[in-house]
């Protein structure tokens, strides 16, 4: 019989399937270990152990330097401090709510993996894979990216309407004249919440795709990346593609070990589970797959070894970003409508909330608009 789920409601009473737990049984509470931890992982390092050479290492490909891979322990790369950390209305911070709720995704990879590589099926394993695929969707910098991207366009757009209608605060009036290009930091806070309307979005998205695993069987490994759920219109070529293009046909591809790989499809049922077992033994089809998990990359891609360097440096100049245009209604009013793209990686403006970080940036501005020669004497 089904443990009753404990955190999860209803949404989670997934049996189990013999060793594999559904991550539902599991409440998302770290109890006291590893409090301190402040090194917030946005790819999971137990995902990319699959994808470690025997030395336990992964290249690894950053989108600034895409001919020079490091190798790394998993552990070492694909985290920022803080990263999840939100300010507490009563003061201090709060640290781990979200790393507590990905522990439990976490916790039952393992033991996911290796029901995936017995080539089993289950409520339980489609369960767990489509929770790692959402959390590496919803959780990644290049969604958080997306939706800053958007809030900053609403706040520039916003300031202009107000200097239009001498309707700026004092604080702001030393900025007129400048919202197009000022430097605009979002709250962290603002995309760590957009993060709910991601889960659902992505949710909404897998009840229109069917599931399948495909096994590797060549001598080429699959890559992956900090950004791995890859989704896109399938009949779109590679150079035309448009990013979470889902409006018709849909194709979603996500790396879970060098050797395993799900891929989604919208031709495909049933929906919202994995339904088979597939192998791969042509080269030419890995490397389609490489070259797309390559082309979906954001700041670094992953591989167990070297042998897809020319790929990941034909892709690491674009990632998949948005453009926004912001178009008058009325006076008063502004929509944004916002386009998926590959384009270059944007740089986000830090954001500011403390005096002391106000003031070096009000130096550095007032620095920059002096004439070259106006900075010496």
């Amino acid at each position: 019989m089904a443990k009753e789920p404990k955190y999860f409601g209803q949404w989670g009473a997934v049996p189990a399937d013999g060793d594999v737990r559904p991550f539902s049984m599991l409440n998302p509470s770290g109890g006291d270990t590893n409090r301190n931890n402040r090194r917030h992982h946005f790819i999971s390092a137990v995902y990319m152990d699959g994808f470690a050479a025997d030395d336990g290492r992964v290249q690894v490909y950053l989108c600034e330097t895409p001919g020079d891979p490091l190798p790394m322990k998993p552990r070492a790369i694909g985290f920022e401090r803080d990263y999840y950390s939100q300010k507490l209305p009563e003061g201090g911070q709060e640290n781990h709510r979200f790393e507590d709720l990905w522990n439990t995704i976490e916790t039952v990879w393992p033991e996911t993996l290796r029901a995936l590589t017995e080539r089993r099926l289950s409520s339980a394993i489609s369960f767990n894979v489509l929770g790692m695929q959402t959390i590496m969707r919803a959780r990644v910098p290049a969604t958080r990216d997306r939706h800053a991207l958007m809030l900053e366009a609403k706040l520039r757009s916003e300031h202009k309407i107000a200097e239009e209608i001498g309707a700026l605060p004092p604080e702001l009036e030393r900025y007129a004249g400048q919202f197009d290009t000022v430097p605009i930091g979002i709250n962290p806070h603002e995309t760590l919440l957009a993060m709910q309307g991601e889960f659902k979005d992505f949710g909404d998205l897998c009840f229109r795709l069917g599931f399948e695993v495909l096994h590797n069987n060549t001598a080429t490994p699959f890559l992956t990346s900090d950004n791995p759920v890859c989704s896109y219109d399938p009949r779109q070529s590679l150079h035309a593609r448009i990013p979470y293009k889902h409006s018709d046909e849909v194709e979603l591809i996500f790396p879970v070990s060098a050797r395993m790989l799900v891929c989604g499809s919208s031709k495909r049922g049933p929906v919202n589970m994995i339904s088979c077992h597939r192998d791969i033994s042509d080269s030419r089809k890995v490397r389609q797959i490489n070259r797309t998990i390559a082309q979906f990359s954001y700041r670094m891609t992953i591989g167990q070894d070297r042998s897809s360097d020319d790929l990941i440096r034909a892709h690491a100049a674009l990632v998949p970003t948005i453009t926004t245009e912001v178009r008058r209604r009325g006076a008063k009013e502004v929509q944004i409508v916002c386009r998926n793209v590959f384009g270059p990686r944007p740089v986000l403006s830090q954001y500011i909330d403390t005096p002391e970080k106000a003031a070096r940036l009000e130096a550095k501005m007032a620095a920059a608009s002096l004439p070259p020669d106006a900075t010496h004497d």
